[in-house]
Parts: structure tokens; sequence; C-alpha cells
């Protein structure tokens, strides 16, 4: 499965996904971010019926995998689906994530929540 790093742009990690995702508020001077699919493939398979978009992980500079780092938001293009929450895919387990709507980019409406882990697939229900 492939892991691609993501370098930031104006302080933003773009994870280049269907939703559009872009992590804020993690420190390029100490942490490096990736996509991956392992974790992806994970929730997919384990939670079939979300719609799990993107996965990313967060290391130090030493190339250590971070799961608890200081709280970071996480911005995506909203779901068409009326009434759907968001997850976040963390030790085998769904979990549901607080978000808000946030500014457009372009014609599409945007989210966003804050999250402090370091290794989550992300997706939606329904």
């Amino acid at each position: 499965m492939a892991t691609k790093k993501v370098d930031p742009e104006d302080g933003k990690y773009k994870l280049d996904d269907s939703k559009d995702t872009e992590l804020e508020g993690i420190d390029d001077k100490k942490y490096n971010v990736f996509t991956e699919e392992k974790k992806l493939a994970a929730a997919k398979r384990n939670f079939p019926d979300y719609t799990w978009f993107v996965s990313y992980t967060i290391t130090d500079k030493d190339g250590n995998n971070v799961r608890n780092l200081p709280e970071y938001t996480i911005k995506l293009d909203k779901p068409a689906t009326e009434n759907f929450q968001l997850y976040y895919y963390f030790d085998g387990t769904e979990h549901l994530l607080q978000f808000e709507d946030t500014d457009n980019k372009g014609n599409k409406k945007r989210v966003k929540a804050k999250l402090g882990i370091g290794d989550p697939p992300v997706g939606h229900f329904p």
C-alpha cells in the first residue's frame, strides 16, 4: 500500500483526496504528514457502510508515528448527503467527530473539525 509525503503550502497540508481535505495548524518544523492507504483499507473493510475518503499519518521529524499532538484543524468539502455524521477511524473503532460549517472553497461548501491524533482515516455516514 502506498504512502506519500505531503508538503505544506501556505501552512496547509492538502491531502489530494475526493473531499479536498486540508490539515491546518500542524507545526511543519516538528512534524511530517503522509497520506497512506493501509488504515484506509481497514476502515473500509471493517465499516463498509461508511464513506471513508482519506487517511493520513503524522510523524515527528525522526520518522516516529505521533498518536497524540496539539489540536489541529481538518477541513473538507461538505458531503452532499443531508444530516451526515463525520467519523474518524482509530484503534479499530469508528469515533464520531464534531464539526461545523466553515468558509466555502470555490462553489463548494466546507466543514471543519478539530483533532489531536496523528493517524486517522476519516469518513462520513451516510
